[in-house]
């Protein structure tokens, strides 16, 4: 009993010093990655008049990915939402992403659908192409198991993430590019841009979600969970069949 104390009292010390993070420095460090990802994303200018910035007051928001999540997520794969959900935190957290710009890439790659299965070998959620992930594999020392494992929701988004993260930096951060390079390629982005054109059509899809998915904040009064939720899932299936139809 005396070592269990001891034990205790010394992690008190060494968290105290900062020898080993609080959850509250977690979450703080967390949010402050998902606001300067925000800003990157939707412009220092935009960002001021924005949804995503009245989120701010919120903090964590770690359950409100959770909840879109599960509601997204297929029946049959309920029992994996929560594992999910905090993949999603975690990789997000882990390379400096705002978790509700992946949501926003999940829904327009897949609406959600792990079994998803693209024209050109692309798998499961974030939509990953199996060369694709065996080359992030090898290059972040990512561990993958081949194929079948991208129908793994948390493999799919793991690797995924990296990806992005990659073309991120091959980009210079520039959200425009290195968001059309995850669905084009990163040298057919180059093509495009050597021309002197932009490319738009994904970008714009991607960022309609994301922006919708923040809108449910838009409200001055403070909301609850399910608020929140209900108001962001309505939103972006306005979003997904105007994207749909045009």
């Amino acid at each position: 009993m005396g070592t269990l104390k001891f034990i205790i009292k010394t992690v008190m010390v060494v968290v105290a010093i900062g020898g080993i993070p609080s959850v509250a420095d977690a979450s703080k460090a967390s949010n402050k990655a998902r606001i300067a990802h925000a800003k990157e994303l939707l412009g220092g200018r935009n960002y001021r008049h924005s949804a995503a910035r009245k989120a701010e007051s919120v903090g964590d928001i770690s359950d409100f990915i959770d909840r879109m999540t599960a509601e997204w997520l297929p029946t049959k794969h309920s029992k994996k939402a929560r594992t999910l959900s905090s993949a999603i935190i975690h990789e997000a957290d882990k390379y400096g992403f705002d978790p509700v710009f992946i949501l926003a890439v999940i829904q327009n790659e897949s609406g959600f659908n792990p079994e998803m299965r693209g024209g050109h070998t692309e798998i499961g959620l974030m939509q990953i192409k199996p060369v694709t992930a065996a080359w992030i594999a090898k290059k972040m020392k990512l561990k993958y198991k081949g194929e079948k494992s991208l129908l793994n929701p948390v493999e799919n988004v793991r690797i995924g993430i990296a990806f992005m993260s990659v073309l991120r930096d091959q980009f210079e951060s520039h959200s425009r590019l290195y968001i059309s390079a995850y669905n084009m390629g990163a040298r057919r982005v180059r093509q495009i841009v050597a021309d002197d054109r932009m490319p738009k059509d994904y970008v714009q899809a991607v960022m309609k979600r994301y922006v919708a998915i923040y809108s449910a904040f838009a409200d001055e009064e403070k909301q609850d969970l399910d608020t929140l939720t209900k108001n962001a899932l309505s939103r972006v299936r306005e979003v997904t069949r105007a994207v749909a139809s045009s």
